[in-house]
């Protein structure tokens, strides 16, 4: 006789995996554990509710199904695991420098250049409140005020 344990269901499970642990446990189909659920929910209605403290007790003793191997990670894979994320993180880290430094390294050249290329110009701008060399205002033509104010349009 093989010993089976009662868990909960990792693959089959809506809420936390109890009524399809079960049914698996008793060796019962994936359409029956549908067909338990739909009579929980009426039991428990049925029960104004008294059903579902005892499904949450239920979740909370009835362990969880884990994989085979879940404890079974020895210690050189975990560090052998480690040691490929770091240097992976490294090689990432390296290629982003390079790429950022570079434009980094552009961006401070053409800084410098504009900041050669406006001393030489000397306040290239100006004065705002100066009048304009290259350029004239137009000036404002003057209103000429009518002699009588037309109100007929109101």
């Amino acid at each position: 006789m093989s010993q089976r344990q009662l868990t909960k269901s990792v693959t089959n499970r809506r809420v936390s995996g109890v009524i399809a642990g079960i049914a698996e446990y008793f060796g019962l189909g994936r359409d029956v554990v549908t067909i338990l659920r739909i009579l929980f929910v009426v039991l428990a209605f049925g029960s104004w509710g008294g059903l579902i403290p005892l499904y949450f007790v239920a979740s909370w003793i009835i362990p969880s199904a884990r994989p085979r191997n879940y404890y079974d990670d020895s210690e050189n894979d975990y560090q052998e695991k480690w040691n490929r994320k770091a240097q992976h993180f490294d090689e990432k880290m390296d290629r982003w420098s390079e790429r950022y430094s570079d434009k980094m390294n552009n961006w401070a050249r053409r800084y410098e250049d504009k900041g050669r290329q406006n001393q030489q110009d000397s306040n290239q701008w100006g004065n705002p409140w100066e009048e304009p060399k290259g350029r004239k205002t137009k000036e404002a033509q003057p209103v000429e005020k009518e002699k009588e104010d037309d109100w007929s349009d109101f």
